[in-house]
């Protein structure tokens, strides 16, 4: 693997005011080429004003513009955040996009830690007819039985399915008992209309928390893949990355298995040729984002090759390798100052990836980088 550019899509530093912190970044491919991205912008990573930037590239990642600079943060007449943004290309040529909001008025805060669960929270879907710079038809996208929903990574196609667009969620199942976590995502079988709910991933005995999963779809099988950073709920740890594989026609995902790799986010980018990469997030010191190749869909990797993308360079990030309540994790999570990778494949054997990284949680760019692999 080799390292060939990269560069700012944002850089915090050269803008003025009070939104400087960039993160949740996320890449669509588009199908001429176009590459889009998109982000979060607010004065830190918990504020209650942020919302999602839609930028684009037309030259591989190398240049970047503003595309559109907000989402309508309010909806049905209440306040709050759009916290994320996923984008998808129609066959008409419209875009759809997918977001997090998040009910954040009378200054409720993104974690509830007495019920254990964010704000109160929707899907909402929009629509674009002129490239991403404007969305109309807000709708919300129902999630029954399940509430408190989050997006968890870029939509993926599912040759003759559909698409499918992953999210998670995580609250109590009861009145006062524990709050769970399961991977789940909404499936289109009718271009545009996301009306069935699938289950992705939940540890029978709700001990283990797949977190954040990340979806792609192989080129050769056109298998689904899911990544997923591990939470083992009675220790209080983390555990190594795990991974699913799923079947196209079933829409049913194995049970996740470790991949051995230790990290958080973690994003599978299946190639061509049949290699598995692995672009994730290696909290624990050295604190960087690595890519990571395997030959036998994710059983082993070869960590000794692995490819440091970015090095923070900076002191210990908290929430690695001690024992923490999950209270704990999200007051840790609004600190780091690197993460959230994405990638798209530009060619058989070239990578785009993005992730956010900066000196502090007010003040975060969104970094580009094109790898040979």
């Amino acid at each position: 693997m080799e390292l060939l550019e990269r560069g700012h899509i944002i850089d915090a530093g050269n803008l003025r005011g009070g939104k400087r912190s960039h993160c949740f970044t996320s890449l669509c491919r588009l199908p001429e080429g176009r590459v889009l991205a998109t982000f979060r912008r607010g004065s830190d990573k918990e504020s209650a004003d942020g919302n999602c930037l839609v930028v684009s590239s037309d030259d591989g990642g190398r240049h970047w513009r503003i595309v559109s600079d907000s989402f309508r943060p309010g909806f049905t007449g209440v306040p709050g955040e759009v916290r994320s943004a996923e984008i998808i290309p129609l066959s008409d040529g419209s875009l759809l996009a997918f977001l997090t909001w998040l009910h954040r008025s009378g200054g409720r805060p993104l974690y509830d830690s007495g019920g254990d669960h964010v704000a109160p929270c929707r899907i909402i879907q929009a629509r674009s007819t002129d490239g991403g710079a404007t969305w109309s038809g807000y709708e919300v996208l129902d999630t029954s039985p399940w509430d408190f929903p989050v997006l968890g990574g870029s939509p993926i196609p599912i040759p003759g399915r559909g698409w499918v667009v992953p999210f998670e969620r995580q609250e109590p199942e009861r009145e006062g008992g524990p709050s769970l976590h399961s991977a789940h995502a909404l499936l289109a079988e009718e271009e545009g209309i996301f009306n069935q709910v699938i289950d992705v991933a939940r540890d029978p005995a709700d001990r283990v928390f797949f977190y954040d999963q990340r979806q792609a779809v192989c080129p050769r099988t056109g298998r689904p893949v899911a990544a997923f950073w591990t939470y083992d709920r009675l220790s209080r740890k983390d555990l190594a990355i795990h991974l699913s594989w799923g079947d196209p026609e079933t829409l049913t995902w194995e049970p996740p298995f470790t991949t051995g790799v230790r990290g958080q986010i973690a994003v599978p980018v299946p190639l061509p040729d049949g290699r598995l990469g692995l672009f994730y997030v290696h909290r624990h010191p050295p604190g960087s984002l690595r890519l990571v190749l395997s030959r036998d869909g994710g059983r082993t990797w070869d960590l000794s090759g692995e490819l440091i993308v970015y090095d923070s360079g900076g002191a210990k990030e908290r929430g690695m390798g001690a024992r923490e309540d999950l209270s704990e994790f999200w007051d840790d999570m609004v600190k780091w100052t690197f993460g959230h990778p994405a990638a798209v494949l530009l060619k058989d054997d070239l990578l785009l990836l993005a992730y956010y990284a900066g000196e502090n949680e007010r003040r975060l760019s969104v970094h580009w980088a094109r790898v040979r692999v």
